[in-house]
Formats: C-alpha cells, structure tokens, sequence
C-alpha cells in the first residue's frame, strides 16, 4: 500500500510499473528481476531501478551486502539531485535496512544515514522508525547478543510513549511488540518477552509480507527458551523458524542457535555438527572478512585508481580465500578443544559465583522476613484493633440502643394524640440509629472472612455496596474451592474493598467486575470499571493518592504484582498477580 501511494507521487506514468514492482519485492522478500531501463530513462526511473537492485542483492538466497549497499547509494545520489525528501527517505531507509540486518554490525557505518534520516523526519512514523532503527543498532554492537550500548534504553524509554498515539490497527504494532519483547529478553523478564512475541506473531498472522518477521519471531522465542532452559520448547520454536527461512542467512541463524542448544543439553556430538554447519555459511557469505566498512569504502572513492586497487585486492583475496578456509576448518577444531579444556575451569568459577550470590541472597532474605514479620504483626493488629471496634458497637452501643428503643416504645400509651407525629419521627430516628451502627459494626468486623472464606466475604461485600450506590458490581471466581491461609484472605479482603472505594469515590462507573483465579500456584485478582478512567501512568509514578500507595505496598509484602491500564474516557484495569 505505501508503494502504491507513493506511485501516485509519481508525475511520470512510465514511473509507476517500477514502484509496483518494488512494492512486490518488498512485500514478498523475493528476488525478481530488474525492469529494463537506458540511457535515456528519467532520473525518477533510475532511483527506482536502484531501489529495486538493492532489496534484490539483500533478499537474494546468498545476500550480497556489497551490491546492496552499492545500489541504495546510487539511488541515495540520484534522490539528492532531485531534491525530493520523500526519495531521499526511501533510499536512505534501504540502507538503514541493510545495516540493521547485517549479522555483525561492528563500527558506526549506520550513523551518518541516521543522522540524514532524522533531520528530514516529518512524522511520528518517521521518529518510530528512528527509534527502532537506534533499539537495533545500540543492542547488537557485536558478537555478543547481551552486549547492550548505554543508549538503548533511553530510545526504549520513547517507544511506549510515542505508540500511546497510533492507533492498535497501526502497521508498525506487530515490530513494537517484537521491539518489547527484546527488551525483556535483554532484562531475562522471559515471562514478559515471550508473551510480546505471541502478540507480535499474532498480529502477523495472515499478512504474507511479514512471513520472514514472523520466522524471525519463532527464533527469537526459540532463544528465549533455551536461555531460560526450556529446551524441548526452543527446539519446537526453532522448527517454525526453520520452515520459515529460506535464505542463507537464515540457515547460519538457525544452525548456530541449534548449537548452542544442543551444546546446553549436553549432546556435543550434534553440538559440533551445528556449529561447524554455520561457520561454513559464515566464511561462504563472508560475514566477518567481507563487512559494509568494505563496502563504503569500494562506493565512496570511485576512482580508475581504487577500482584497479580493488581488482588487485580481489585477486589477492582469492589467494588466501583456499587459505583461510583452512584456518578456519582449524579454528573450528580447535575451539572445539578449547571449549572442552577450558570449560571445566569456568565450571568451578561459576560455582565460586553461586556461592558467592546465594551468601548475599541469604542476608537480603532474612532481611526480607523480618520486614514480613513486622507487616504481619501490624495487619494483625489492625484486624484485632476492627474486630474490638465492631464487639463495642455491636454489643454495648447497639444493646443500649436497642434499650433506649424499649423505653421509648413503652411510653407511647401516655402521649397525646398531637404529639404522635413527633413520637413516630423520634421512633424512626432510633431505628436509624440503630440499623446505622449494626451496618457499622458488621462493616467492621471481619467475621465473613474467618467463617466463609475470601470468596464469601467478597460477594457479601459486592452485593452491599451494589444495593446502596448506583453501581453493579460481579464477582466471577475460579479455582477458590480451597480456602487460604486466614491472613492472606483478610490482607487479599482489604485490597479488594481498598479498589472498590476508589471506584465509588473517583470513577463514576456504573458496572464493576471482580475476577478470582486461583492458578495453583499463584492467585490472580483483576478489577475493571467502566468508569472515568485516568492517566495511569502519572498515578503509578508518583504512588500516591486513591489509596493505591497502600496497596502497592501490601502487594509487594506479598511478593506479588500490580500492573494498572487506564486511558481517559475508557475505564480502568488493575490486574493483582500473588504467590500462593
């Protein structure tokens, strides 16, 4: 579709077959062939031609950085004669494309592209793309896929503030969702990142055009596994991203995560048979010796001097080419052997580690149950102080009520006709008093909980508060056939009652949900309204007000979590995650 807009731009009718060519090209990551063109075809034509010539050097089974590189340049010059900043943007987002794709990024070729790209930006699409072209390039500087640049987070930081404006149907959510999923790979938050990888290939589903970003997807999930050592699932994921791929660099992909995973489980006889597969496909493409610094330099100095210099090259690298196969085949054996002798040394170094790590957890965790006695101690508290507050009420103010109302009902045989309208006003007042300070110690009293349960004391409370305000509130439950420890029902009670006063306090909701799931292991709590709904993340942030201060804290004591959604105008979430 942006190809197609972009033909309409296109004063020049000869123009557009080119531009739904490159569409085609970029849709499907093909290789299709070049449309003719001559020595008198328009400049307009021949920055199109160039475009065409480089996705296709980059989509070709046995990638061809150099040629790729060569051509976006050339349409990169011709886009700056013409002057036109929609051309300009498009030749340097092939380059930018190439450079993020390259295995080993290495030195900073990309930034001067980069650089050109964010003084022409006009929209927010055009900031999203710098952002996700920087995200790349500050997280794979190198061989080392955890080797993250100090800069990577603050363009991480911009991502979720600048898609808060796109809406979901947005093309870029499913590269957003894949973006966050990184982020949390690199913090090993695997939970969190493989749920943002599900959602990115979920919104890929059924787009031919992203059938290569989703088989990049499967490998990332089929990593995120593996480090998490779950290695049955990384071997499944890695099947999808093998059906996937079908370029080169595809295959080195696969098969280098294949050896590592197998080489974590301890089968070396496959671990070596993965490694030595995609080193041949590393020294085939060339990915070390033939990097886009060569590149630059063979398209930036195009003298008859330096081209005769680069023939000499050529022909010199084909000498050693024989050689350096040789030494590599070497190098693989060898490393082979050095892992083997030197992994036992780093063994006993990372015992030495653990040790060391599981003293300091020890310290931080009797640290951490003291503070929990302490909680428990004032909550309990706090419990014993409602349950005497509610016996008082109940059993002396509500018994001397119920004596003043005997008192009083015996004296009506004696009043006069004319003071009956006033005996009746009194009476109900008594009543009102009365009633008020049974719901007041019912209120109170945490009885519900000790006899029923959670459950109970929840549906007790929702039915209450739905009579007496303009609200209806449901409690779904699953799993809650099992009471829990009587404690962790009473602090769980008051969260729950915490968020529905806030609703009635600040939403202006009409309809309420209370969702219980009992997991097993852990016990997930979500209350949504219809209500207002605020800027969720200025509440979190400064902690304060609506009570939610008080039951972060409570949360946290529980090891638990608080995740809150809101948007102005659409309701509130908040979704309570406790181990149980």
């Amino acid at each position: 579709m942006a190809a197609k807009n972009l033909a309409v731009k296109f004063g020049e009718e000869k123009a557009k077959p080119y531009v739904l060519h490159l569409a085609e090209i970029l849709m499907y990551k093909t290789e299709k062939s070049v449309l003719p063109t001559n020595e008198n075809s328009s400049k307009e034509i021949q920055f199109l031609n160039g475009l065409i010539s480089g996705y296709q050097s980059t989509y070709a089974v046995k990638r061809n950085s150099l040629e790729a590189f060569k051509n976006f340049s050339e349409a990169l010059k011709i886009a700056e004669q013409l002057d036109k900043s929609y051309l300009i943007k498009a030749a340097l987002i092939g380059l930018l494309d190439l450079f993020s794709s390259e295995i080993f990024i290495g030195g900073k070729q990309y930034a001067p592209y980069l650089e050109r790209f964010i003084e022409l930006k006009s929209d927010l699409t055009d900031e999203t793309l710098i952002i996700m072209y920087s995200l790349i390039f500050f997280s794979k500087a190198d061989d080392n896929v955890n080797a993250v640049d100090s800069q990577y987070y603050k363009y991480y930081e911009r991502l979720d503030s600048i898609f808060a404006l796109f809406p979901k149907s947005h093309d870029l959510y499913p590269r957003y969702y894949y973006e966050k999923g990184i982020f949390y790979k690199i913090e090993e938050d695997f939970k969190k990142a493989e749920d943002f990888f599900v959602k990115a290939d979920s919104l890929s589903l059924n787009k031919p055009y992203l059938e290569s970003f989703r088989g990049d997807i499967a490998w990332q999930l089929a990593s995120l596994h593996m480090q998490n050592n779950k290695l049955q699932q990384a071997k499944n994921y890695l099947k999808v991203s093998n059906n996937f791929s079908s370029k080169l660099r595809d295959t080195f992909y696969n098969d280098r995560l294949a050896s590592l995973i197998f080489q974590k489980e301890g089968n070396t006889d496959s671990a070596y048979y993965y490694l030595r597969k995609s080193v041949d496909i590393e020294y085939r493409l060339g990915y070390k010796n033939n990097t886009l610094e060569s590149s630059i330099l063979t398209v930036q100095n195009q003298t008859d001097k330096l081209k005769l210099d680069a023939l000499e090259l050529d022909a010199q690298n084909r000498k050693n080419r024989n050689l350096a196969i040789a030494l590599g085949l070497l190098l693989v054996f060898g490393s082979a052997i050095a892992f083997l002798v030197n992994s036992n040394a780093k063994r006993k170094q990372l015992v030495a580690e653990q040790q060391k790590t599981l003293q300091e957890q020890k310290v931080i965790t009797l640290l951490k149950e003291q503070e929990l006695n302490t909680i428990d101690a004032m909550i309990e508290g706090q419990e014993k102080e409602r349950q005497r507050i509610a016996n008082d009420l109940h059993d002396d103010l509500g018994g001397l009520m119920a004596n003043v109302k005997l008192l009083f009902n015996s004296l009506q045989p004696k009043i006069k006709d004319d003071v009956d309208k006033l005996y009746s006003k009194t009476n109900a007042l008594i009543d009102e008093a009365y009633h008020k300070i049974r719901a007041i110690a019912h209120a109170k009293n945490s009885g519900v909980i000790a006899k029923q349960g959670l459950l109970k004391a929840v549906e007790h409370m929702a039915e209450k508060v739905s009579a007496a305000n303009n609200i209806t509130i449901e409690v779904k439950d699953f799993g809650l056939d099992n009471r829990l420890e009587n404690s962790l029902e009473h602090t769980l009670f008051r969260i729950i009652q915490e968020l529905i006063t806030n609703i009635i306090k600040h939403s202006n909701a009409t309809y309420a949900n209370i969702h219980i799931t009992n997991h097993g292991d852990a016990l997930n709590i979500m209350v949504e309204d219809n209500g207002v709904g605020f800027q969720s993340d200025k509440i979190i942030s400064k902690s304060t007000g609506m009570g939610l201060k008080s039951i972060d804290k409570r949360v946290a004591h529980l090891e638990g979590t608080l995740h809150i959604e809101s948007e102005i105008g659409k309701g509130a979430t908040v979704i309570i995650d406790i181990p149980i």
